[in-house]
């Protein structure tokens, strides 16, 4: 039986071997094309690669944090020169230094430094001591002179004003034109947003509101 099969296949065989003869030169040309093609891929497939990697370690290296230089003295720890990351504030780049040292004017330096500042390369910060300060060595700006005395005349101001919405009926009527009756009302109707509701709200009578309105807050 499969001495019959096998001779059963010999003219096909024979006839399949006439027709891959006779096509030779397509089917050398057709294999020689797909193993040029799949060398190609895989050259291009392997250089793909490659730039990929690339590109990912240039954007490693575009994310490292730049790093700058500053000079820190004076009255802290450990003065020195510092490297530390672009961006980093003063309060970074004292915490390096280990702090404020038992010397420095802390006062001066609340004053006139602000650890929230961004700090630059190459740039200096010089911490003075209260001897420094008290000396002269060391002088307090007219500018921070200034704003130190305006905020104190400030809140000396606001601090003498009488609140309408905590004020006792005492303290109210020391107000000019409130009496303890108009007092009463002020309390009465409380909480204001604005001093300009005793006004809207007919508390008090538009000639009472001007003498007191700048003797009075809501804050």
């Amino acid at each position: 039986m499969p001495e019959e099969f096998f001779k059963s296949l010999k003219p096909i065989l024979k006839a399949m071997g006439k027709k891959l003869k006779k096509y030779r030169i397509e089917i050398f040309l057709l294999i020689t094309a797909l193993i040029s093609t799949s060398i190609s891929l895989f050259i291009f497939l392997n250089l793909n690669n490659k730039n990929g990697e690339e590109i990912i370690s240039e954007n490693k290296i575009d994310f490292l944090p730049e790093k700058i230089l500053v000079d820190l003295q004076g009255a802290v720890e450990k003065p020195d020169v510092y490297e530390i990351s672009s961006g980093a504030r003063l309060k970074d780049v004292l915490i390096l230094a280990g702090g404020l040292s038992a010397e420095a004017d802390r006062v001066f330096f609340s004053r006139h430094f602000n650890l929230a500042k961004k700090v630059a390369d190459q740039e200096k910060y010089y911490i003075p001591s209260v001897e420094e300060v008290q000396t002269g060595l060391i002088k307090e700006s007219e500018q921070t002179l200034n704003y130190n005395q305006t905020n104190n005349q400030k809140t000396a101001h606001q601090s003498s004003l009488i609140n309408i919405n905590t004020a006792s009926i005492e303290e109210l009527d020391q107000l000019p034109g409130i009496g303890k009756v108009t007092g009463q009302k002020i309390i009465q109707n409380r909480p204001y947003h604005n001093i300009e509701e005793l006004s809207a709200k007919k508390i008090v009578n538009k000639t009472v509101y001007e003498k007191i309105k700048n003797l009075i807050t809501v804050n």
